[in-house]
C-alpha cells in the first residue's frame, strides 16, 4: 500500500465534510494504491451515520470508519496510525480540500527526496465559507495557515523551522508514525491535541520533530496544494485569540519531549514569576484599553509562549498570570 489517507473528525460541519470527501474521491490515484480511514473522535452524532460518509464508503471498498472514544486529535490520529497499512500516511482534516494531483505530487517528491520524511503543502488557500470581518481577515488567513510559497524547501534542524509542515495535509513516513505511537503509549508524548473546545495542539509538531530526531528532513512544496475551509464559528475574535494562545502554549512541551536536552535552554527562557506577572498585567491592560484585536492576538501568543515554558518545566503558573488568562478567556 502506497498511502493511507486519514480524515479526522469531531462533530463535523457536514458541508465541509462533504467537500472534503468529494476532493478525496477526485484524487488522481493512477499507479498509486491507497486506503482511506475516517476517524470519528467521539462525535455527538456518529460520523458513520452521515449520508456523505455512507455514500463515500459504499463507493470505496478500501475505506472504513474508525471510532476513537478518547477525546483529542492525538488519540484519533493514533487510532488511524495503528490501523494504517500505507508506506506513508497523509492527514486531510475534514475541513481540507486537496487538489486532484496531491498524491501524484507526493509520489514525485518521495522519489526525488528520499531524505525527507515529512511533507506538507506549500500552497494553502483559506476559504471563509460564512465570510469574515475585514478587520480580522489578514490575521485569520495567517492563523489558518494560508501560504503561497514559490519553491520547495526542507531542513533537518532541531527546533521548529519555517519550512516545516503543519498538520494540514501532512504526509509522513508511516514507520516513524508507528514509533511515535509506541512512544506515546509509553508516556513520552503526552499532548492530546485539540480536545472539544480546547485549542491546544502539538501532536503534529511532535510527529515532524520526531522525523528530524530520526535523522530525516521535513519540508513543504508549492506543488502540494489544498484549500482550508473555515466556518463562521471559527472566523471571529474570540476563537482566534484562543487559537493563538493554544498553538503557542504547546510548543515548549513539544520540543522538550522530543529533545530532552533542550531543558536548560527553556530554563534560560523562563521569566521570573514577578516579571511574568507584571508584564502580563501591563500587556493585558494595554490590549483591553485599545480594543485592537491584533494587539489581543499578539498578547494571546505571548502569554501562550511564556506559559508554555512554565508548563514544560513543570512549574505552576503565578496566580496573576492565571487570572489574566482566565479573564481573557484564552483557555
Amino acid at each position: 500500500m502506497d498511502y493511507t489517507l486519514v480524515i479526522c473528525t469531531y462533530n463535523p460541519d457536514e458541508r465541509l465534510l462533504q467537500r472534503c470527501l468529494q476532493a478525496v474521491q477526485q484524487l488522481d490515484t493512477q499507479n498509486i494504491s491507497t486506503e482511506v480511514i475516517i476517524v470519528d473522535n467521539n462525535s455527538e452524532r456518529p460520523v458513520a451515520a452521515l449520508e456523505a460518509v455512507k455514500a463515500f464508503t459504499s463507493q470505496h471498498p478500501n475505506s472504513r470508519v474508525l471510532f476513537a472514544a478518547r477525546q483529542g486529535v492525538q488519540h484519533a490520529r493514533i487510532a488511524a496510525i495503528e490501523a494504517a497499512n500505507g508506506n506513508h500516511t497523509v492527514y486531510f482534516d475534514y475541513d481540507n480540500e486537496p487538489e486532484p494531483d496531491y498524491l501524484q505530487q507526493l509520489k514525485l517528491l518521495h522519489a526525488q527526496h528520499p531524505e525527507v520524511a515529512a511533507w506538507g503543502p506549500g500552497y494553502v488557500s483559506v476559504d471563509f465559507v460564512d465570510g469574515i470581518a475585514p478587520a480580522l481577515e489578514f490575521h485569520a488567513r495567517i492563523a489558518f495557515q494560508e501560504k503561497h510559497h514559490h519553491k520547495k524547501s526542507f531542513a533537518s534542524l532541531p527546533g521548529w523551522q519555517d519550512c516545516y509542515p503543519f498538520g494540514t495535509g501532512l504526509c509522513t513516513r508511516t514507520p516513524i508514525l508507528k514509533e511515535y505511537v509506541a512512544l506515546a503509549h509509553q508516556g513520552h508524548f503526552t499532548l492530546a491535541g485539540r480536545t472539544g473546545k480546547q485549542l491546544t495542539s502539538g501532536e503534529d509538531t511532535q510527529m515532524v520533530l520526531l522525523c528530524i530526531r530520526k535523522g530525516f528532513a521535513a519540508g513543504n512544496s508549492p506543488a502540494l496544494r489544498l484549500k482550508h475551509m473555515i466556518t463562521g464559528n471559527r472566523a471571529n475574535t474570540a476563537y482566534l485569540k484562543r487559537l493563538a494562545y493554544g498553538t503557542s502554549f504547546c510548543y515548549a512541551t513539544c520540543l522538550l519531549q522530543v529533545y530532552p536536552e533542550q531543558k536548560m535552554v527553556l530554563r534560560l527562557q523562563q521569566l521570573p514569576a514577578a516579571k511574568f506577572s507584571r508584564k502580563s498585567i501591563k500587556k493585558a491592560i494595554a490590549a483591553t484599553l485599545r480594543q485592537d484585536p491584533h494587539r489581543q492576538f499578539a498578547l494571546a501568543t505571548w502569554l501562550g509562549q511564556q506559559a508554555g515554558v512554565w508548563q514544560a518545566l513543570g512549574k505552576p503558573l503565578p496566580l496573576p498570570v492565571r487570572t489574566v488568562i482566565r479573564c481573557l478567556k484564552l483557555f
